[in-house]
């Protein structure tokens, strides 16, 4: 067993209403993200993590460059750096987050407020830090992460990405980033929700396909 913080109280850069981020090792085989106010908790086996960083996931990649351990008996947290291995590139983590970030600039209305920010801000950032994971100098702050795009709805949602805004304006602000910094095919303007989503299966976009369950979940719940 192992706690890991990371995000940004291990970077020391938060602000008063960021998150705190723990990451827990567990030797069961499960997987579990449990959230309450500013704080996530992720509980991952260590053998998923292990593997995981073999293969050179950006999630382990964000871990073995950031995260400090709160409780490591067993050094686990040495034994990922060890273990992470980079991939030939990130070109897929671009392509999940590009067309999650399409599928929400253009039906995003169905989402729920808190989620859609959460998942706008998660589609510039990982497409920023996996282009970072492909010059092999990740960065994962921010504010860092503003320097390396050129769109400015891109450095308005990431330096004040704690500001409320209405899910239009965030669409919006997102639309805008995409068309400057992705390379939009006939698909990501043309297709229907249901082109996505099976696109979606297809191509192993977890993120994307975990979003559209939370969400419908959601909706059982309201009715």
């Amino acid at each position: 067993m192992a706690t890991l913080l990371f995000g940004s109280l291990a970077r020391a850069d938060e602000l008063d209403s960021s998150d705190t981020d723990l990451l827990m090792i567990a030797l069961e085989n499960e997987t579990r993200r449990i959230t309450a106010g500013h704080l996530s908790l992720f509980l991952y086996p260590w053998q998923t993590l292990k593997k995981n960083a073999r293969e050179g996931d950006l999630f382990l990649c964000h871990l073995v460059r950031e995260a400090k351990p709160l409780l490591d008996p067993n050094g686990y947290l040495p034994r990922l750096q060890d273990a992470f291995q980079y991939r030939s590139d990130y070109m897929s983590d671009i392509a999940w987050a590009a067309d999650l970030g399409w599928y929400l600039a253009r039906f995003g209305t169905e989402l729920n407020s808190n989620l859609l920010a959460k998942r706008v801000l998660w589609c510039i950032r990982t497409i920023l830090i996996a282009r970072s994971a492909n010059r092999r100098n990740p960065i994962f702050a921010p504010q860092l992460l503003a320097e390396q795009t050129q769109s400015s709805a891109g450095k308005e949602l990431l330096l004040r990405r704690h500001i409320t805004r209405r899910d239009a304006e965030l669409r919006k602000l997102l639309r805008l980033f995409l068309e400057e910094e992705t390379s939009p095919d006939r698909f990501n303007n043309q297709a229907d929700q249901t082109a996505f989503i099976e696109r979606f299966v297809v191509t192993s976009n977890k993120v994307a396909l975990q979003t559209i369950q939370q969400e419908e979940q959601s909706q059982i719940g309201y009715s």
